[in-house]
């Protein structure tokens, strides 16, 4: 039976240390697996060199870092799970009391006030979470997603924090608002509605 020289095993280990896998268990796993598949093609009569190329073309026939993509995913499956039960449950609560305090307001119904801030409070939570979020898989987007991603957040949190600052008589609520509408108006909104124009054009 053929056994590979330590110089071979190197190799293979240079090799899915190369194409970006970082975690020790994956690699010794990976390297595991592609030890016994070239070994077992190399005692058929391949050689090195076929038998290399055959085993990652059939282990890990999209790249290695798809299963460090997976890999990753399942570690931080419960992680991301709960960061999207605060984001969607912040995000409801925003829109609810931000909505319902306006109504309050118009009506000039007690308590208006409490809930609006209550509101831009919620707010400034989700806007903080899903920059975090975002900021993880920025590479996996293209330049005007993330420019469109960060006006949306930046804009949002300058209009909950002026509206909060507003309500409690600080100074530079005003600008905070108005830097925000800027960035919401004139940066935000049109990369929003040139990309869903993009898309229905990409239907057709």
């Amino acid at each position: 039976m053929v056994q590979l020289s330590d110089k071979q095993v190197d190799n293979i280990l240079q090799r899915i240390v190369a194409d970006g896998v970082t975690n020790r268990d994956l690699q010794n796993g990976l390297l595991d697996h592609y030890c016994c598949f070239i070994e077992e093609e190399m005692n058929i009569g391949s050689t090195f060199d076929v038998a290399y190329i055959a085993a990652f073309n059939a282990i890990t026939p999209n790249g290695i870092h798809e299963i460090q993509e997976e890999l990753f995913f399942l570690l931080t499956f419960k992680t991301q799970t709960n960061m999207k039960r605060i984001i969607y449950g912040s995000g409801f609560l925003a829109a609810f009391l931000i909505s319902t305090g306006l109504m309050f307001k118009t009506v000039h119904w007690p308590f208006g006030n409490e809930i609006l801030f209550g509101g831009f409070c919620a707010l400034i939570i989700t806007s903080v979470s899903l920059s975090v979020n975002a900021v993880k898989y920025m590479k996996n987007h293209s330049a005007a997603y993330n420019i469109r991603t960060a006006s949306g957040f930046i804009s949002a949190f300058l209009i909950s924090a002026g509206s909060l600052f507003k309500m409690l008589y600080y100074p530079g609520a005003n600008l905070q608002i108005i830097t925000g509408m800027t960035i919401l108006s004139f940066v935000f909104i049109p990369l929003l509605f040139w990309h869903m124009y993009k898309q229905a054009i990409a239907v057709k």
